[in-house]
């Protein structure tokens, strides 16, 4: 009779514990979403500080909802004049400084949920970052 009941048991905790790996759940935990959104073509803009450079960048915003795409979309033209207005402040000091990056990264995020009135943009990714 033990047997059998440590057997109806295990099952139910083997059962349990299948339910939660195959059902994405893992102990409470909440799943993390992230999606990317690319805002365009390139930014190309002046270097500030009175120099005769430009810099080209290709960034690309991670949200952290999917099905957000045509939102984005019909904010694109707000996105990249709160991105294009960080960017023309760069000078050649900033954007040679190791480290700026995150900053960078971290003011645009802060500026485009800000301007938005939102919380979904949670970190930038540079494809492509060359002053010339």
């Amino acid at each position: 009779m033990k047997k059998r009941i440590i057997s109806i048991v295990l099952v139910i905790i083997l059962g349990t514990a299948a339910l939660f790996l195959y059902s994405g759940c893992s102990g409470g935990e909440e799943k993390v979403v992230r999606a990317e959104y690319s805002p365009g073509d390139y930014f190309t803009t002046n270097v500030a500080g009175g120099s005769p450079r430009v810099f080209k960048c290709v960034p690309i915003l991670v949200v952290n909802k999917e099905g957000l795409d045509e939102t984005l979309k019909a904010q694109n033209a707000t996105i990249r004049d709160t991105i294009i207005f960080i960017l023309r402040e760069l000078t050649e000091e900033d954007i040679r400084a190791p480290g700026n990056f995150d900053d960078l990264r971290e003011r645009i995020v802060d500026a485009l949920n800000e301007r938005l009135g939102v919380d979904y943009f949670v970190e930038v990714i540079f494809n492509d970052f060359v002053m010339g």
